[in-house]
């Protein structure tokens, strides 16, 4: 509990500074008077053109795989075809080329995977916010696949439920996307002291979350 007891109370240090009245002129009274008065709003992951070029190059690449993917999944309706590697290989070439073909040149691309042995994922270090949580959704989508099921089990896994996992994954990355971009207005206009007052309170709330989720898989240890 000391982890969360000292989020929390770092946290409450933040809002508890933004509350106090400035002495030092009226421009930092109306940065406060706005941090409160957008302080339940939806936050931006970021702001900067290179993030709206990213979420967008991002968001055609998922629309143009997501059908890829439905197109395949045709071949091997009512099969019970198991997965293999030719076949794996052969339909992710598919598409990783229509990803390709939709992708932005000047955009950014990141990538994650999520191992069969342990169920743990691991996302580019150099992923940018608006694009981790993202990634991180839609592994998760593989990391409760891989939860409900026995080590091995991809080799008795039908094509055409891989495929399945694989749209459902892609989706649930397209739906944080779009949700991000749709952040960017109006959050994206205000002032930038107000913006970062806010990403800082963001911030903390994230790390108060991941100080949880370490003292619950703690926890869980020992039950």
């Amino acid at each position: 509990m000391k982890i969360m007891n000292s989020a929390t109370c770092r946290l409450f240090l933040l809002l508890a500074l933004l509350w106090l009245p400035s002495s030092t002129g009226a421009e930092e009274v109306d940065v406060a008077a706005e941090v409160k008065k957008h302080l339940n709003d939806p936050v931006a992951c970021g702001c900067s053109l290179q993030d709206d070029i990213d979420l967008k190059s991002r968001i055609s690449s998922l629309n143009a795989v997501i059908t890829e993917f439905h197109a395949q999944k045709k071949t091997y309706s009512g099969s019970k075809q198991t997965l293999t590697p030719v076949i794996r290989k052969t339909v992710s070439d598919a598409v990783a080329q229509k990803l390709n073909n939709a992708k932005d040149s000047k955009a950014k691309d990141y990538g994650a995977t999520t191992y069969d042995f342990g169920c743990f994922t691991i996302i580019n270090s150099d992923a940018t916010p608006c694009l981790r949580g993202a990634l991180d959704d839609h592994e998760s989508v593989h990391r409760k696949a891989c939860d409900d099921h026995p080590l091995g089990w991809r080799y008795d896994q039908l094509v055409g439920d891989w495929i399945q996992e694989e749209i459902d994954a892609y989706q649930k990355e397209l739906d944080r996307l779009n949700a991000e971009l749709n952040k960017k207005l109006p959050f994206c206009t205000l002032d930038p002291s107000v913006k970062k007052a806010l990403w800082d309170i963001a911030a903390e709330k994230d790390r108060e979350s991941e100080a949880k989720e370490i003292l619950d898989w703690v926890a869980g240890l020992f039950n």
